[in-house]
């Protein structure tokens, strides 16, 4: 991917088969989610991330993009701006200040790639949990499921806002208490909202459960930049998934579709 970006502007990139399968399914998550899981947004969240640096490093500077840079860097976040070409297995990105950022599906993904890769050597009772993104496969050797906690977005290292049995399914959380940086007291976290360029601000955390743990990582950044009304319809239109939204005041919601789920604390 870094060659890609590297070449942005350029000449096509020959790639392997398994990038091109990769960035198709990130296009066809683009579509499902109206734009809200956008690998192209590089050049935004370049922005972000070398602010989130500074910090970092530099505390007493911190600082967060300017809004022209912002908006100077949200012309270059098409989709269009990335042409895929599977019959010759090579990539182009047109406009030279774009950049490809998989941050948003790229760790469920291979997550996923690697529960495939245990199931096909006979695996039945495993799971993986890689950068807390959660792969369940089958149940506990007793027939159990695993009881899985959800963290508390005002604790979360000592306590959990929720409990679900989980079985032969995916769990990923997105949230605002683990990747921030703070200016003038102000906490700003890593995901970013497309239509306003700021870190979101309708939630704390998003949960998603469903069997596939790269859409679930989708959906959860996703989700976390749309209101619960709006979130709340496109994981009923997709069979199989299931939500859950903690609100910024700790309000805890689910859909329908996980209820069952929930363990009584």
């Amino acid at each position: 991917m870094c060659t890609v970006n590297k070449h942005a502007g350029g000449e096509p990139v020959e790639v392997s088969p398994k990038l091109i399968e990769f960035l198709k399914y990130a296009e066809k998550l683009y579509e499902l989610t109206n734009g809200k899981m956008n690998i192209m947004m590089g050049s935004v969240l370049k922005l972000w991330h070398d602010e989130r640096t500074n910090a970092a490093t530099n505390p007493q500077n911190a600082k967060i993009p300017t809004s022209e840079a912002l908006a100077e860097a949200s012309k270059h976040v098409g989709f269009e701006f990335l042409e895929i070409n599977e019959e010759n297995n090579t990539v182009r990105i047109t406009d030279k200040d774009a950049r490809i950022d998989v941050g948003a599906l790229g760790k469920g993904y291979a997550t996923e790639r690697a529960a495939e890769a245990l199931i096909d050597k006979g695996v039945e009772h495993y799971v993986l949990n890689i950068g807390g993104n959660i792969r369940i496969i089958g149940k506990k050797v007793n027939g159990e499921a695993w009881k899985t906690g959800i963290k508390n977005p005002k604790n979360p290292n000592y306590e959990y806002s929720a409990y679900l049995n989980l079985a032969d399914t995916s769990c990923v959380t997105s949230g605002d208490y683990e990747r921030y940086f703070t200016v003038d007291g102000k906490k700003y976290h890593h995901i970013i909202d497309g239509e306003s360029n700021m870190p979101a601000a309708y939630f704390s955390s998003i949960t998603v459960i469903c069997k596939d743990s790269g859409l679930a990582d989708a959906l959860s950044t996703a989700l976390f930049c749309m209101s619960y009304e709006d979130g709340l319809s496109l994981v009923e239109s997709i069979d199989g998934v299931g939500a859950l939204w903690i609100g910024r005041d700790g309000e805890v919601r689910y859909s329908d579709s996980i209820k069952h789920l929930v363990i009584d604390k």
